[in-house]
């Protein structure tokens, strides 16, 4: 697996983001870090169906 590719440092970097926003949820900013990766997954999982389907 090629790690340089879009589609596998998209969700890694998610994960990082809802990671580091939970670690952090006394800051103010926290929330918003963690909807940033939610976002970011989800984007991943509804690319890789609409190839999966097309």
């Amino acid at each position: 697996m090629d790690l340089t590719s879009p589609s596998a440092l998209i969700p890694a970097i998610s994960i990082a983001l809802l990671l580091f926003g939970y670690g952090m949820r006394a800051r103010r900013w926290a929330p918003y870090c963690m909807l940033a990766g939610a976002f970011g997954l989800l984007g991943v999982l509804l690319y890789r169906v609409s190839v999966a389907i097309a």
